[in-house]
């Protein structure tokens, strides 16, 4: 009943009276501090005799003077009056409550030894705990409050797609929609961001810059579902299940400059290292690569990989069950699979040993292919947005060393042992562009004559999924193109001149290898396709040009469906739909069936085109009817004005000059003259 002790006032407790006069002094009664803030309970600890009580409070004293300072007699430990054994717990006073919370936090859950765990909690909560009572309270349950449904979007009617864009201090979002003449934004804010935006990769949501941290925003009410406290940030990257986000920030001490944080919580999981040397400049984004199921994420070292595993932020463990970087000698460069937990990287030429490119498995690190390459110049990796495949575009020294010479690695992840085949280049030929066909087995490759300025547009098929054979299906000649874009559905690339201020753009259907649209616009800077392949947006960017800044709708046969300029234009993304809930055969076979399936959409499209008719008459017979007003108005003015002319006139009111006859009254006026000589000057003067 005497721990812990009751603090008494000391001398500031006792007041003197106003004239001074020791005998006057008013002791004031004193107050008993009853909070016990700054104690906790330890429970937990061994029953042990009396001649191991001294022995047993060192070691706890030990342990807790390591979180803040113990009180004089702060440490008291109960015994059993009648066998003077200890009761396995113990009172601890300390200095202050920062320290005993301190003391909870570090101790709670702390293994003394394999039979004996601590369990520590604050004095003030003995209280609290004690005042359960004994029987049980049925609890009532909170009135339900639905929450905002984060992919609304994906509900629209008409599946339609949403789209970002930031010009000046304004950012908006809006919904493609062709065919309202007259659209406005679903949501727009001034100042959203100080920075760009950027949307998740399912567009669940959308993250903007502040001076204070990075907000994320969702729903359709826009609501702020999380704040990341960071000041600074400069650059930003999600995983792609939204599970993470990743931010650098290139102010202050790079040691904690990379973070990672927790999308649903917003809480910060684990720092690390930035920059080396503290040059932003070097700062190699995005600074992390996850895996396509975010299990995984890596970033690359000396020598190494380092493999950490997102659910405990730490190195994934090898063989012999140790926790350690995925070793590789002069690794370069590393691409993750979009579909399987494989890993491509290369390491160039070093110490007489050839360059390679190596598949590997993680987290088991198992090698699953490798191929010696040499006289390697440049080395670069595409993977296929479904896996299958792996494009390494190799760049050799001829034997002169004064030329270059091209070819293509083409990998095949489903087929056993991972065959290789070697697409090879002439040796004047210089690659310009490579990309993959979504969702399909062919590739696109942009290549330059040395000897001359054309420029040729070539599309390849990788035969099979399994075990097929690379050829080529066509060679399309002299195309104006240093880009290619294909559809995210597939089936027609957009080639596209960006370099300087062309902007031709052309629209070929790979299926009958034919160009369905031709297009220029002027500084296009950036091009994006929808995520459905209905529609592209090319924008001409402030970042890029500070004249034409706007941007143009296209559908995917190059039709014009919108044109916006505004100055000071910046952005505009799309919003990404998360994957697909279809099989790759279903897909197949909505594909087979589509003629089936669009007899409802045409009859959809029809009636909105109907609709939008019926709109377009209703407009015009509201105008009609309003010019028909204003008319009638008219008509009503010039009657009164020509009343009021006949009144004028006495009466007639013919408007005919022919009806009048014209009187004219003419005034005479006699002049009369005289001379008059002034000096050499003769003057005549008239006077009326």
């Amino acid at each position: 009943d005497s721990w812990p002790a009751c603090h008494y006032p000391s001398r500031a407790g006792i007041n003197m009276a106003e004239n001074g006069d020791p005998d006057a002094l008013e002791e004031e009664e004193p107050q008993v501090d009853t909070s016990f803030s700054h104690a906790i309970i330890v429970d937990g600890l061994p029953k042990v005799p009396p001649e191991k009580h001294e022995k047993l409070n060192n070691v706890i004293r030990k342990f807790f003077s390591q979180v803040g300072k113990i009180l004089e007699n702060g440490l008291d430990h109960p015994k059993d009056p009648e066998t003077g054994m200890s009761l396995g717990f113990a009172f601890i006073e300390f200095s202050s409550a920062d320290e005993a919370n301190a003391a909870v936090a570090k101790a709670n859950g702390y293994r003394l030894d394999k039979s004996h765990m601590f369990v520590v909690n604050l004095f003030t909560d003995f209280a609290k705990y004690a005042s359960i009572p004994d029987e049980e309270v049925e609890a009532q349950p909170e009135p339900y409050v639905p929450k905002e449904n984060l992919k609304s979007w994906l509900l629209d009617p008409t599946a339609r797609d949403q789209f970002v864009v930031r010009y000046n201090e304004e950012c908006e979002i809006w919904w493609n929609d062709p065919t309202r003449p007259d659209p406005v934004p679903e949501h727009s804010r001034r100042g959203w961001s100080e920075n760009y935006v950027a949307w998740s990769p399912r567009g669940t949501y959308l993250a903007t810059f502040h001076n204070q941290g990075i907000m994320l925003w969702a729903g359709a009410s826009w609501k702020r579902m999380q704040r990341l406290s960071v000041r600074g940030v400069k650059l930003l990257d999600f995983s792609p299940c939204e599970r993470f986000v990743v931010t650098w920030t290139p102010e202050g001490d790079q040691k904690e400059a990379l973070v990672v944080w927790s999308t649903a919580t917003g809480a910060k999981l684990r720092a690390f290292q930035g920059t080396k040397d503290g040059d932003s400049t070097e700062m190699a984004w995005p600074a992390f690569r996850w895996s396509h199921d975010d299990e995984f994420f890596a970033r690359l070292g000396e020598d190494c990989i380092y493999v950490y595993e997102s659910c405990s932020m730490k190195l994934i463990k090898d063989k012999q069950d140790k926790r350690s970087s995925v070793k590789a000698d002069g690794v370069r460069h590393f691409l993750w699979s979009p579909t399987d937990n494989v890993v491509s990287l290369w390491a160039p030429e070093h110490m007489n040993q050839p360059a390679k490119v190596v598949l590997m498995e993680l987290p088991s690190r198992s090698e699953l292919r490798q191929k010696n390459l040499f006289s390697v110049a440049d080395l670069r990796m595409t993977w296929h947005e479904q896996g299958h495949f792996l494009c390494v575009k190799v760049d050799k020294h001829s034997k002169s060393k004064k030329t270059l010479n091209s070819a293509f690695e083409l990998f095949r992840l489903r087929d056993k042992g991972v065959p290789i085949e070697v697409q090879e280049f002439s040796k004047d030929t210089t690659i310009l562009a490579f990309a993959w066909e979504p969702k399909g087995l062919r590739f696109a490759v942009v290549h330059a004559d040395g000897g001359s300025n054309r420029t040729d547009v070539s599309i390849h098929t990788m035969g099979s999924k399994h075990n097929g054979r690379v050829s080529l299906l066509k060679t399309c000649e002299k195309k104006v193109c240093n880009g290619l874009f294909w559809s995210p559905a597939g089936g027609i690339l957009l080639l596209a001149n960006l370099k300087g201020t062309a902007g031709q753009l052309e629209w070929l259907d790979v299926n009958v290898m034919q160009t369905i649209g031709e297009a220029e616009h002027f500084m296009c800077s950036d091009i994006e396709w929808d995520p459905t392949g209905r529609f592209v947006a090319t924008s001409v960017s402030h970042w890029r040009h500070q004249m034409e800044n706007g941007y143009n709708l296209w559908t995917s046969h190059g039709r014009q469906c919108g044109h916006v300029k505004q100055d000071k234009f910046y952005q505009l993304l799309w919003r990404p739909r998360p994957p697909s809930l279809l099989t790759e055969t279903k897909e197949k076979e909505v594909r087979r069936n589509l003629r089936d399936y669009s007899k409802k959409y045409e009859e959809d499209d029809l009636k909105a085109k109907r609709s939008l008719q019926g709109d377009m008459l209703k407009q015009r017979k509201e105008k009609h009817e309003a010019f028909e007003a204003f008319l009638s108005e008219t008509r009503a003015l010039y009657a009164q004005q020509r009343a009021a002319r006949v009144e004028l006139r006495g009466g007639l009111e013919s408007d005919n000059e022919s009806a009048y006859t014209l009187i004219e009254d003419v005034d005479e006026v006699e002049l009369s003259y005289k001379e008059e000589i002034i000096g050499r000057v003769s003057v005549e003067i008239g006077d009326d």
